[in-house]
C-alpha cells in the first residue's frame, strides 16, 4: 500500500517540476501610429532549468518586423512571416558568449522589435521558446504583457485630474473652507480695518 503512494507522489512531483515556469518574458507595447507597434522585451530566468542561452518569440498576425534594439552580449535577428508555409515572423536571440547565459535569478532587457499588427487593435501575449547552449528546446510559454497607455490617454487623464483640483479649490473657497494662508490674510485685513476705524 505504501509503495503505490510513494510512486504517485513521485509522479506528481515530476509532473509539477515539468510544469514549473522556466522563464518569464515580459513585453511592453508602445503604439507608433496606424497599426505599427514597438515591443520591448525583458527575459528572466526563474530557475528551471538552471541556465539557458537563447529564446525565440513568435509574432502571429504581424508583418514588417524590424529589430530595433538588442543587448550587445546577445546576437538577435528577426525573420519575416512566410505565407507559403504558413509561418509567423519571429525574433530569435542567442548569447554570443557562453559566459553570458542566464542563470537562476538573472534577467536582461533591451530587446526591441517594431512591427505592423494585422489582427485588430492591440497585440496580446506572444508565444516563446527557451533554448539551451546546444539549441535544445527547454521550455515554451507566452509573454506577460505590460500595457503602455497611449500619450493621448495619459494627457487626458492628467488634464482631468487638474480640472478636478481646480474645481475642488473653487468649491472650498465658495463654501468658506479656506486655507491657513487665506485665514492669515483675512486676519491682517480685519486688523487694518479696526486700526483705521479707531484712528478716525
Amino acid at each position: 500500500m505504501k509503495i503505490p503512494l510513494i510512486v504517485a507522489a513521485a509522479v506528481a512531483l515530476a509532473f509539477t517540476v515539468t510544469l514549473s515556469q522556466a522563464a518569464v518574458i515580459s513585453s511592453t507595447y508602445t503604439p507608433l501610429g496606424a497599426n505599427s507597434w514597438l515591443a520591448n522585451f525583458t527575459i528572466a530566468n526563474d530557475g528551471m532549468p538552471a541556465r539557458f542561452a537563447g529564446f525565440s518569440i513568435d509574432f502571429p498576425n504581424a508583418t514588417n518586423l524590424v529589430l530595433v534594439a538588442s543587448p550587445s552580449t546577445w546576437d538577435s535577428a528577426v525573420f519575416q512571416e512566410d505565407p507559403s508555409l504558413p509561418d509567423d515572423g519571429f525574433l530569435d536571440s542567442f548569447v554570443i558568449n557562453a559566459s553570458n547565459t542566464l542563470t537562476a535569478g538573472q534577467s536582461i532587457g533591451g530587446f526591441g522589435v517594431s512591427f505592423m499588427y494585422t489582427a485588430g487593435s492591440t497585440p496580446g501575449a506572444l508565444p516563446f521558446m527557451i533554448y539551451s547552449e546546444t539549441f535544445a528546446p527547454l521550455f515554451s510559454g507566452s509573454t506577460t504583457v505590460t500595457a503602455v497607455p497611449e500619450p493621448s490617454v495619459a494627457l487626458l487623464a492628467a488634464l482631468g485630474l487638474a480640472l478636478v483640483g481646480v474645481r475642488t479649490r473653487r468649491s472650498h473657497a465658495r463654501n468658506g473652507n479656506t486655507t491657513q494662508e487665506d485665514r492669515m490674510k483675512s486676519s491682517v485685513r480685519r486688523r487694518r480695518r479696526t486700526r483705521d476705524i479707531s484712528i478716525s
